[in-house]
């Protein structure tokens, strides 16, 4: 089975793929391990990205874009939020 998470850093604005990861703990200890930057996480299984930054001192952020204010608004057929 392929690993659903794709792990990518953002270098000179462009996505360097990192490597996959079975869980978002695994992703985020990838990326924490890397070093300070920008990053985001593919879902193969959803299609989303969710962007984070690690900071000088390895601490791991997840950034909130206006478009996941509005679907965490919005209602979803599966009674889910985002």
């Amino acid at each position: 089975m392929v690993p659903p998470l794709d792990v990518f850093a953002i270098e000179n604005g462009k996505p360097m793929w990192l490597g996959c990861a079975e869980t978002l703990a695994k992703a985020l200890e990838l990326v924490g391990n890397r070093g300070p930057g920008s990053y985001f996480v593919f879902s193969q299984e959803t299609g989303h990205k969710n962007f984070y930054e690690v900071a000088s001192d390895g601490t791991v952020a997840r950034e909130v874009f206006p478009e996941d204010l509005r679907r965490q608004n919005s209602p979803r057929t599966d009674g889910l939020r985002a």
